[in-house]
């Protein structure tokens, strides 16, 4: 499970897993599954991921990605992830 789970690292003081992949009952996102996986396959770093969750994405007209998580967007969101990062991946 600690695979499927976008982690946050920040010198010193450990390794933090965000809320937004969390649903209410504490299952994982299906969606943000879904998101991550896909970072993964494009070698983006968990923390730039979980950054890029959380601000506004000009790949998305501006929303961020967070709040798109439960729209019927989830193409929307791949498209915008993969735009925002070509050619960046590590």
């Amino acid at each position: 499970m600690m695979r499927q789970l976008v982690r946050v690292f920040i010198d010193d003081e450990g390794t933090y897993c965000p809320g937004f992949q969390f649903r209410p009952d504490l299952t994982l996102d299906p969606v943000v599954l879904e998101l991550f996986e896909r970072a993964m396959e494009l070698r983006i770093p968990h923390n730039y991921f979980a950054l890029w969750m959380m601000v506004p994405s000009p790949a998305l007209q501006g929303s961020r990605p967070v709040d798109l998580r439960r729209s019927d967007r989830t193409s929307a969101l791949l498209v915008g992830l993969e735009r925002t990062f070509q050619g960046k991946a590590a």
